[in-house]
C-alpha cells in the first residue's frame, strides 16, 4: 500500500471551524438581546393598557352603582369594596358590579384609587393606578393612569 495515494484521496473534513461558531454564537446573541429588548417593552405598554381597561371598568361600575342607588356623584366615603357586594349584602340594587377582588388592583397589584372632585380628568371623580412606581405622577410605566 502506497501512503502518497492514501494522502492524495483524503475526504475532506467535516464539522465547523472556531470562527465559525464565534460568528454565530454573536449573531445568536445580538439577536436574543434585540427580541429581549423589545417584549420587555411590549409587556410595560401591556400592563398599562390593562391598567387603563381595568380604570374603565370601575369607572362604569361606580357609575351604574350610583345610578341604582339614584346618586350623582360617589360621596368622600365611597370605598369600591361595595362594588363587590350583592344587594343583600349591603352592595346597590343590581350589584355586585365587579366579580372579584382582583379587579380592585391594577397589573402591578396596587388597589386603584378615586379621587374626588376636582377631578383631573373628569368632573365628578377618576379612578386612578398610580403605575409601576406606585407614587403620584411619573414617566413612562411609572405614568399615573386615569378614567
Amino acid at each position: 500500500m502506497n501512503l502518497t495515494s492514501r494522502s492524495r484521496t483524503r475526504r475532506p473534513r467535516r464539522g465547523f471551524t472556531l470562527v465559525e461558531v464565534i460568528v454565530m454564537v454573536t449573531i445568536v446573541a445580538i439577536l436574543g438581546g434585540v427580541v429581549a429588548t423589545t417584549m420587555l417593552s411590549q409587556g410595560a405598554e401591556g400592563r398599562a393598557r390593562a391598567a387603563e381597561i381595568g380604570a374603565a371598568r370601575i369607572r362604569t361600575a361606580i357609575q351604574q352603582y350610583l345610578v341604582d342607588a339614584g346618586q350623582s356623584r360617589p360621596g368622600q366615603d365611597f370605598e369600591l369594596n361595595l362594588l363587590l357586594l350583592g344587594p343583600e349584602d349591603g352592595g346597590g340594587r343590581t350589584g355586585p358590579y365587579l366579580n372579584s377582588e382582583d379587579h380592585l388592583k391594577d397589573p402591578w397589584d396596587s388597589f386603584y384609587v378615586l379621587e374626588f372632585p376636582p377631578g383631573t380628568k373628569n368632573f365628578d371623580f377618576d379612578v386612578v393606578s398610580y403605575g409601576e412606581d406606585k407614587q403620584v405622577g411619573g414617566k413612562g410605566p411609572a405614568e399615573d393612569i386615569r378614567k
